[in-house]
């Protein structure tokens, strides 16, 4: 009875990814849809017959063997779409069948909440999809509707614009690196985080929670907190995995090398992003002893250079060039200058983007804030402003896709 539950919404989802991916023709979208479930299922049966030990390991670290022989694209945050239609969702259904294994709750019932084709295409990583169906339709509608709008705001009018800028990536002199890494960490949020937020109100309103993948990262004191509110769903995953495990037999330093280094090989296999795992568990740990020493200033002000260097090292695979940039050499400003070029949406959107970022940073501790849920964007005035500006803003300057989904 279960699963004959869970297929009535993933045949819903179904309908909608095929609408929203109207570009692509319906063999194409058809195969986005259904190959995954057919993948799911055998992985589910073969789990039942065989129960192989440490099986969820090999699974999460499938995506990265698929990346080390080519088959698919490092998630530098570029398009990764593999060319292969077999291996679409790869990254996120493996992810979520190892925690599932891990926890002890995979089974046939899940098979359609793992292979759910929104999650696939969007994030987040299927930990749960939970009915709330007993939630009358006004009330779901007035809760979740606003996490549409904030969502499509952010990913059509804030997020797309800014790939205008992309050409910074070339540049290795340091204002150019910082200034991309920078607008690049920007994109990022909006676009990954906007489709999240679009994606939760959506099964909200449908009568389904799922996790909410983003909660206010940049309302956070330290690089600690910053983590807790971002892709939370990949962070469960590698908590349940790795962190309980790794803790249990070693130190905590040790413990987040092993998480990061875990999550740099989730994304792709090259040298960026080992350097970026070791960054992130380094400055990780760092902080933590001086909160330790009661010196919570230093994490406060060492975030931001984290988070930006951290983009930097994290956007660019190309070795060489991202040898050069670390060398922070100083060649003028021509490549802040070169910015002034840019279409006018494109200046609009990172002025829209640094100040909902400066919004949630700078009124973190207010009570609006507390609960770090998007609480002070889903008013009914605000959801008003947003939508009046979708309207007027929308445009066809940069570049719709999924940063995170679609591998």
């Amino acid at each position: 009875m279960k699963i004959i539950k869970n297929s009535f919404l993933w045949v819903i989802t179904a309908a909608l990814s095929v609408a929203f991916s109207f570009e692509l023709g319906l063999g194409e979208s058809l195969g986005k849809i259904f190959i995954p479930l057919c993948v799911v299922s055998c992985f589910a049966l073969a789990h039942k017959k065989l129960k192989i030990k440490y099986i969820e390991y090999l699974l999460f670290f499938s995506i990265s063997i698929t990346s080390l022989f080519g088959l698919t694209q490092t998630l530098t945050g570029s398009h990764a779409e593999s060319n292969n239609i077999l291996l679409f969702g790869l990254s996120f259904y493996t992810a979520s069948i190892a925690y599932l294994i891990a926890i002890k709750s995979f089974n046939f019932s899940k098979i359609f909440d793992v292979s759910n084709p929104l999650l696939l295409f969007t994030g987040p990583i299927a930990l749960f999809i939970k009915p709330i169906k007993h939630k009358k339709i006004n009330n779901r509608i007035k809760y979740y509707f606003p996490f549409i709008i904030i969502g499509s705001f952010m990913f059509l009018v804030v997020g797309s614009p800014l790939t205008e800028f992309f050409y910074l990536i070339n540049r290795t002199d340091v204002v150019s690196s910082i200034l991309f890494a920078g607008i690049f960490e920007i994109f990022v949020y909006m676009n990954f985080c906007g489709l999240s937020l679009f994606i939760y109100g959506l099964f909200g309103v449908l009568g389904y929670r799922i996790p909410l993948n983003f909660k206010q990262p940049f309302s956070s004191s330290n690089i600690i907190e910053f983590w807790r509110g971002w892709h939370i769903s990949l962070s469960q995953v590698l908590k349940v995995l790795f962190y309980k495990r790794l803790r249990a037999k070693f130190s905590l330093f040790i413990t987040l090398v092993g998480v990061y280094v875990a999550s740099a090989m989730w994304h792709g296999i090259t040298l960026n992003f080992f350097i970026w795992g070791l960054f992130h568990a380094i400055l990780f740990w760092l902080s933590l002893q001086l909160m330790k020493l009661g010196k919570g200033f230093l994490p406060l002000l060492m975030m931001p250079i984290i988070i930006v260097i951290g983009r930097l090292i994290f956007a660019d695979s190309d070795t060489e060039r991202l040898t050069q940039k670390l060398f922070f050499n100083f060649d003028g400003f021509d490549g802040a200058f070169s910015i002034l070029t840019a279409p006018t949406n494109s200046h609009i959107s990172l002025i829209f983007g640094l100040c909902l970022i400066f919004v949630e940073f700078a009124f973190r501790k207010t009570r609006v804030m507390h609960n770090r849920n998007y609480k002070h964007l889903r008013s009914p005035f605000v959801s008003c402003v947003l939508c009046i500006l979708g309207i007027i803003l929308i445009s066809n300057v940069g570049v719709d896709y999924a940063v995170y989904g679609q591998r």
